[in-house]
């Protein structure tokens, strides 16, 4: 072999071992970037910053699953819901659950503005090196967003709080597996996608809730402090961080809340990830909401809303304010949209949570529109009151909110006086209202507040204290509780006797509204004094046609009656009778009130069918079926007579139905609720039905007891019913032991000469002969 062979053997020798070389270290450098790339692939992509799970962490696990849900079926779920209901937090929560679950690409977007979408998607290029660096942010974005669109595995992309659908529909992936969750105030953004609605916690939330963030342990006194912050989270987290830090007790806190400012009990904690105080965050979504308005009818339904009832506002009341339908229906859709009010699920209720309307009443009162709003809900809330059909609860809560978020601010401000007085009126409206629906016992205590309310106002005249003070009155007589009531009729008379002597109408008719009172409360022989002492007043002063002279007759005859007194009480029944004709004509509203009274009178005196010849005449007379808790006044006396005339099954049926309407319409304490029990009672027992008719006499003992006391002359009225219906029952023995304890309590409530206790004296005499209940 030539050298020049050799030479070149071992060149091509040398070149192929240099190709081997080169190739083997190309593998290398191949494998290892490979092995790189796969590394950093196997970390997943997170761009943004996922907020921390908070302390005092509660995992609404409810609202999660609704969540996953949305997110499964279907590409876009927003998150709707006021400011600080914990949106975030929630998605936050369903963001972390899910990396651990080996999500790999999750862009978290703080969206109020929408180029902050811009920076983040262009970060994802960057990141995925589909970029080197940015120099067009918009083009890195759009070669993201595509990138996502291709991608095979899931990605979740978070836009978080939201304000513009118009600005991030275009940054919505519209293929491939991304899915995108949107948190924010504006339900415009439904359209987009899935809504999940996030409301405030539930109040066990709440309270274990506000246990942990203050570092308290007293469930009780936690759930009225969060309450009171209407269960909102945010509140919630702001509220025991300052418990916390001042080393105060629930009930501490919960004192400064009423009385304190806001501000300072719901202030904003430091290294929080929510950027604004609960008062900051609403009151921009207000602003926010007021600004989409320039009608500024926005504006005017918050400052009403914030003086009225935060149970709810019935949209229709909403439509009496100065302003065209269709002008405050699009207001209501803008705050609505801006979660600054909300709707119950009929869509006829309007709420607002209690601390945006505490927000936005402090905001009133800062920008000086307190008189304004007050005389615009006043407005509203009269309209509403004269309304057909009338009004129920919810204008009585309305006009109590108005005028306890109004009197500290308009008291002896000269300008307001006249708003003070008619705010009164309608309190007053408001007692008298709760009686005819059958609230009773809230009509008393509503009264005796009215009267306090006038009697401390500046500005207010002896007339309208006078009229606060016959509300009260006649709550008391609504309720059976005239002897809580008797000073204030004796007092109303008094004023009468002082403004305008005793020669006038008025002061006949304070004495009669007395001598009532009298009777009512068992007080009989005073009773009858007065009226007897008022009809020669009436007739004096009034004349013989006067309605007066009328009411102080027929009222001699009723005192007559409960004291026994049959015989004297239907004569004087029958002229009342006669005189209402002769002067108002048959079918009047006093006429037909005589001939009831007289119709109960025969009943007591074994007249029975006279009683039903005249209550049937007033039953097709269309007056005598009253609206309100009067409905079953007369018909229950009709159902009586019927029972001591022997139409037995005419009785029960009326009864029975009467007591079905109450049920269903009045509250269960309502005392004319009770009687209309008694009153079926005795027509069982009366049709031999003797164990149903037991039953509910027991019952009528019990609820009376527990409503007016056990030595209310109602209750004990209802002990004596009991023992006559057991002795008829032929349970003697039972019978003679009630009515000794009766007889008891008659002497000492009422003293032993009361016709009451005369009464329970002769039936426990006579207990051996009775067989059929008395009349």
């Amino acid at each position: 072999m030539s050298a020049e062979v050799t030479v070149g053997v071992i060149s091509a020798i040398v070149a192929v071992a240099g190709l081997g070389v080169s190739y083997l270290q190309l593998r290398r450098t191949s494998t290892s970037s490979a092995l790189r790339w796969s590394a950093r692939c196997r970390a997943p992509i997170v761009i943004g910053d996922v907020p921390r799970e908070p302390l005092a962490y509660t995992r609404r696990a409810a609202l999660l699953e609704e969540l996953a849900r949305a997110v499964a079926n279907g590409p876009v779920t927003v998150l709707t819901g006021g400011r600080g209901v914990g949106k975030t937090h929630l998605v936050a929560t369903y963001t972390r659950e899910s990396l651990a679950r080996r999500l790999r690409l999750v862009l978290w977007v703080v969206a109020e503005d929408a180029a902050a979408i811009t920076t983040a998607l262009a970060a994802v290029a960057c990141e995925v090196k589909l970029v080197d660096t940015v120099v067009d942010a918009d083009a890195a974005a759009k070669a993201a967003l595509r990138w996502i669109e291709q991608r095979t595995s899931p990605s979740l992309i978070v836009l978080d709080n939201a304000l513009d659908p118009d600005a991030v529909l275009p940054w919505l992936p519209r293929r491939g597996q991304a899915r995108v969750l949107i948190t924010t105030t504006n339900r415009d953004f439904a359209q987009l996608g899935t809504e999940v609605r996030v409301a405030v916690f539930t109040p066990a939330q709440a309270a274990a809730f506000l246990c942990t963030r203050s570092g308290l342990d007293d469930l009780e006194q936690a759930a009225l402090v969060a309450h009171e912050l209407g269960d909102l989270p945010l509140a919630l987290s702001q509220a025991g961080a300052v418990i916390r830090r001042r080393r105060q007790s629930f009930r501490d806190y919960l004192a400064g809340l009423s009385t304190g400012s806001l501000t300072s009990m719901l202030a904003r904690v430091p290294g929080d990830d929510y950027p604004d105080s609960v008062e900051q965050a609403t009151l921009r979504s207000i602003a926010d909401a007021e600004a989409a308005d320039p009608t500024g009818v926005a504006q005017r339904i918050v400052d009403l809303m914030a003086l009225l009832s935060p149970a709810g506002v019935r949209r229709d009341l909403l439509y009496y304010l100065p302003i065209e339908r269709f002008g405050v229906d699009d207001a209501l859709a803008t705050l609505a949209g801006a979660s600054v009010v909300g709707f119950d699920v009929t869509g006829t209720v309007v709420v607002m949570h209690r601390l945006t309307r505490r927000f936005a009443l402090t905001r009133m009162r800062t920008q000086g529109r307190v008189r304004a709003a007050a005389q615009e809900a006043t407005r509203v809330l009269g309209a509403t009151a004269a309304a057909a059909p009338p009004s129920g609860t919810d204008v009585v809560d309305h006009v109590a909110d108005v005028w306890a978020a109004m009197y500290r601010d308009l008291n002896g401000d000269p300008e307001a006086e006249e708003l003070l007085s008619e705010l009164l009126r309608l309190r007053r409206w408001s007692v008298e209202r709760l009686g005819i629906l059958g609230e009773s016992s809230r009509s008393l205590t509503t009264a005796f507040a009215v009267l306090k309310e006038h009697q401390n106002t500046d500005g207010i005249d002896d007339e309208a204290v006078f009229l606060a003070r016959r509300a009260l009155i006649n709550a008391g007589i609504g309720t059976h509780r005239e002897l809580d009531v008797l000073a204030f009729a004796e007092e109303a008379l008094a004023d009468r006797m002082r403004v305008h002597g005793p020669d006038e109408v008025a002061t006949v008719a304070a004495r009669n509204s007395l001598g009532y009172c009298c009777e009512c409360a068992g007080l009989l022989e005073r009773a009858l004094e007065i009226h007897r002492y008022n009809l020669q007043e009436s007739l004096r002063i009034c004349g013989p046609d006067a309605r007066s002279t009328m009411a102080a007759r027929i009222n001699i005859a009723s005192t007559l009656r409960s004291m026994g007194r049959n015989d004297d009480a239907v004569l004087i029944f029958e002229e009342n009778l006669r005189e209402n004709i002769r002067v108002y004509g048959p079918e009047h509203e006093s006429t037909i009130n005589a001939r009831g009274e007289l119709a109960r009178a025969y009943v007591r005196a074994g007249r029975a069918a006279e009683a039903v010849m005249l209550h049937e005449i007033n039953a097709v007379l269309r007056r005598a079926e009253a609206a309100g808790i009067q409905f079953m006044w007369w018909p229950q006396y009709r159902a009586a007579a019927y029972s001591a005339a022997g139409r037995h099954g005419e009785a029960i049926a009326l009864l029975r139905g009467l007591v079905e309407q109450a049920e269903a319409g009045l509250p269960r304490d309502n005392p004319s609720l009770i009687r209309l029990r008694l009153f079926l009672a005795r027509a069982l027992l009366a049709a031999g039905q003797g164990r149903r008719a037991m039953r509910l006499f027991e019952r009528v003992v019990q609820d009376r007891e527990r409503v007016l006391g056990a030595d209310h002359t109602a209750s004990l009225n209802a002990r004596r019913n009991l023992g006559l219906a057991l002795a008829v029952r032929g349970q003697r023995r039972r019978a003679a032991s009630v009515l000794t304890d009766v007889l008891a309590d008659y002497i000492r409530v009422l003293g032993e000469t009361h016709p009451y206790a005369v009464s329970a004296r002769s039936s426990l005499e006579q207990l051996p002969l009775l067989h059929e209940f008395p009349p």
